[in-house]
């Protein structure tokens, strides 16, 4: 049977009037207490009568153990896991049997430590035993799936407590940006594709005025929908934007560009793809006011946060189990890159235990001058596959190339492709005035210093660079290797 739970510069007015500037705008009175409203009364009692939900309370007692010791939550962790682990070999056959199988024996788990004898799943593993890893005890059952980032979409299901759960963790995420329930706020985020029924419209609708969001789609944000959302940001007056990394960075580019000053929030969000130094800067220059980055995926939702201090991610630690391992799943020594690795210690309807998220971060979780006792993760670096292999063994970290453009101001975007055959592709989006030949030679010659001359390198100037499934946009792609090498001989184009 399923366990029973534990309690435990201003805003610009038009588009012509580029250089007026404000003082920068702040929440009115009114905008304050509807939030104060919203947060202590009405969202409270939306979740708990209407919804029948613990969402908030789980949210309230995140607010609480954020500040125990590591000792505690370590604990905390601990006790969930084992319960997690006893009611998945229970109930879930893929586990069972493999864990039998390799002797592995839940009353082993006496630390965290312990852990790590357990296998690793990868999402190959999901795909093919999905009906054996859902749970026989389960009851509610919410479908979820990737937005297939990686060209392959991933189906799995989380049960209703785990999904109240995660939805609080990213409450307080937010919360510490002043982005959380009750805050006026702007979304450059992902809308659905395709047909939507109307009522399902009017729902969104109804629920984005009543928590007081305005919503553009960052799938197709062209310049004219970048001078809309100038416009709407100006009568929305948000007290924070949560967007897209690239779009909110691809914003920020065409706002300096265009000599726009926008309404200044008292924070920008920004999550669902990796955050560069460099798009830090911009975005904070442009908009005034600090950015503040998220870690997440579509299986777990909030991974991990930044508070006010900016010192790293801070782990939804009382949520996940969240590891930095090498290949052989132990983990990597303090400030080395890693695999991340999560286990949801709350979703028993699919549980997914030491999961590979295909994400690699920096290993070495201290804790933040805060005083929060929630771990730090160093750095999250990017997609397992965001690095370039040459015929010769040399690996070029994913990192290197947006570091590359960000000096090319003729760039307006790009992607770099590593073929089967390890050919590599740079597709470049240019700006307006268009990619001159020294700007091609300069890039050429920086890319060929980096990767070698055993590796074929193309140059290609595109119109376009189609986002992902998920809306996203990777600037790093490499498909597996073969083993046979390319002709090194082949030259730029």
């Amino acid at each position: 049977m399923r366990p029973e739970r534990r309690s435990d510069s201003p805003p610009r007015e038009h588009a012509h009037r580029a250089n007026v500037r404000r003082d920068r705008g702040q929440p009115d009175h009114e905008s304050r207490g509807y939030g104060r409203l919203y947060r202590d009364w009405l969202y409270p009692a939306f979740d708990r009568y209407l919804k029948r939900r613990r969402t908030v309370e789980y949210w309230r007692r995140a607010e609480t153990s954020q500040w125990w010791d590591r000792d505690r939550l370590e604990a905390f962790q601990l006790e969930s896991l084992r319960e997690l682990l006893r009611h998945t070999h229970a109930t879930c056959r893929y586990y069972r049997e493999s864990w039998d199988a390799a002797g592995l024996r839940v009353e082993s788990i006496r630390s965290l430590e312990d852990f790590h004898r357990w296998p690793l799943m990868r999402r190959e593993t999901v795909r093919a035993h999905a009906p054996h890893l859902r749970s026989d005890a389960a009851t509610t059952r919410i479908a979820k799936a990737t937005g297939g980032s990686s060209g392959q979409p991933l189906q799995f299901e989380i049960d209703s407590d785990s999904n109240q759960r995660r939805t609080a963790m990213t409450h307080r995420g937010y919360d510490w940006a002043g982005a959380g329930p009750g805050a006026k706020r702007f979304y450059l985020w992902g809308e659905a594709i395709g047909r939507v029924p109307t009522w399902r419209r009017w729902k969104a609708s109804l629920h984005r005025r009543f928590d007081r969001q305005r919503v553009f789609s960052c799938f197709d944000f062209d310049e004219l929908a970048m001078a809309r959302s100038v416009r709407a940001l100006d009568r929305h007056r948000p007290d924070a934007i949560v967007a897209y990394t690239n779009p909110i960075f691809e914003f920020a580019r065409y706002l300096r560009r265009n000599q726009v000053c926008p309404w200044s929030p008292r924070s920008i969000v920004v999550g669902a793809e990796k955050l560069y130094p460099f798009q830090r800067r911009l975005i904070e220059q442009t908009f005034r006011c600090p950015v503040f980055e998220t870690y997440g995926s579509r299986e777990f939702m909030l991974i991990g946060a930044e508070c006010q201090r900016h010192e790293g991610l801070h782990l939804s630690m009382e949520n996940l189990l969240v590891e930095v391992v090498d290949d052989n799943g132990q983990p990597t020594p303090d400030g080395e890159e890693g695999n991340v690795v999560v286990t949801d210690l709350f979703n028993f309807a699919m549980p997914f235990v030491r999961y590979v998220t295909d994400d690699r971060a920096t290993a070495g979780f201290r804790r933040c001058g805060c005083g929060r006792g929630l771990p730090l993760l160093r750095q999250v670096v990017g997609r397992r596959l965001d690095t370039l292999l040459t015929p010769t063994g040399r690996v070029i970290p994913g990192e290197f190339f947006p570091h590359l453009f960000k000096d090319y101001p003729q760039v307006g975007r790009f992607q770099v492709r590593q073929g089967p055959d390890g050919r590599i592709a740079i597709l470049v989006v240019p700006d307006r005035e268009g990619l001159s030949r020294e700007t091609r030679r300069h890039l050429r010659d920086a890319i060929r210093a980096q990767v070698g001359d055993s590796t074929p390198i193309e140059l290609r100037v595109v119109s376009e660079i189609p986002l992902t499934l998920a809306g996203k946009h990777r600037v790093v792609v490499r498909d597996q290797l073969t083993e046979s090498t390319a002709d090194p001989r082949q030259a730029c184009q």
